[in-house]
């Protein structure tokens, strides 16, 4: 073979490996991956729930509601968590969350205790619970949780709450309950929801200002209290009947079907007592009583209240044990409150 053939029989064979080398491609294509699927678990979802207020020796606590009295509170709520895949429901834990909130009216800490309950998991197992809570500025929160938990078994837990609020000053908040769900290799979940509304204050103060008439403390707002006279109490028996009698006659009921509003500008309150009363003359050991009382919203309208001479003790009793109970349930200006006369 002469050197020509050697060099072309060379190209040759180069030329058809490579030609054998795309074949081989060719007839086996590399296979196509699919992509990993996404897992991830579902915020929280929570049924919507409904307020009820209720007297303090009635409390009952029932799924789906928050249940108040003037200083405590049940929540009761229903909850689920889906597992996803690629977006798609796959699984999911359902539980009950139940919290009972007790409020001190002389003093600026209090407790609260709830419980995860049992869950019911239906492709779901492995997921993981933690809980935190806070109550807005002014107010610190300590929780005592076996966080990271695992949903299935029930677990309890406590929140320790403390204020701080100044002189003649008050704050307003709910608690928030965040709670934090995970699952190895899942996306974590989360959400959450709040409590009713409490007030913590400290506006109960001699008026000039040198000592406080009640150490401060905290409610519930939105439950209104209920202040009680009886006619068969001989030492406010005047004043118990004189306001049953005005709450029947009054369009409305104030105080009975409808509430009464506390003020407490006392201009106003002078006000509201000299249209009243101002002129009516009460002799010597009498005293001019009005209902709807001067230091309500409701009073200083002569056409929508009633008058009465009665016993000066009788009323004077009467407007102390009203303000008993204001200081009592830590009723502030503007908070509705009714009136109950056995």
């Amino acid at each position: 073979m002469n050197l020509r053939t050697r060099m072309k029989t060379g190209l040759l064979g180069v030329t058809g490996a490579a030609l054998l080398v795309g074949g081989l491609t060719a007839a086996h294509p590399a296979t196509a991956q699919p992509a990993p699927a996404v897992n991830s678990l579902s915020g929280m979802k929570v049924n919507a729930v409904k307020t009820v207020h209720v007297n303090a020796a009635g409390v009952s606590c029932r799924i789906g509601y928050i249940t108040i009295t003037r200083t405590s509170m049940c929540l009761d709520v229903s909850a689920r968590v889906d597992v996803l895949r690629n977006g798609r429901p796959v699984g999911n834990a359902t539980f009950e969350v139940k919290h009972s909130m007790t409020l001190k009216t002389n003093k600026l800490k209090w407790g609260e205790s709830f419980t995860v309950g049992k869950a019911r998991l239906v492709n779901a197992s492995g997921i993981s619970v933690s809980v935190a809570v806070g109550a807005g500025k002014g107010v610190k929160t300590s929780v005592k949780f076996p966080q990271g938990s695992r949903l299935g078994p029930a677990h309890k837990g406590t929140v320790s709450y403390s204020a701080s609020v100044k002189k003649h000053k008050q704050l307003s908040n709910p608690a928030s309950y965040r709670f934090t769900f995970t699952k190895p290799g899942y996306t974590i979940g989360t959400g959450g929801y709040k409590s009713a509304k409490f007030r913590c204050d400290d506006t109960f103060w001699s008026r000039d200002n040198t000592r406080r008439v009640k150490n401060p403390g905290c409610v519930f707002p939105g439950y209104a209290p209920v202040f009680g006279l009886s006619r068969s109490d001989s030492k406010v028996n005047e004043s118990a009947q004189h306001i049953l009698d005005a709450q029947r006659a009054i369009t409305g009921h104030p105080g009975a079907s409808s509430p009464l509003h506390r003020i407490t500008d006392e201009r106003t309150i002078d006000k509201h007592r000299r249209a009243m009363c101002g002129r009516t003359h009460a002799p010597s050991g009498k005293d001019c009583d009005e209902y709807p009382f001067a230091a309500t919203k409701e009073g200083g309208n002569p056409r929508r209240g009633s008058i009465r001479v009665i016993s000066a003790s009788d009323n004077r009793t009467a407007g102390a044990r009203l303000g008993g109970f204001y200081k009592s349930q830590r009723v502030l200006s503007n908070d509705a409150y009714y009136v109950q006369i056995k």
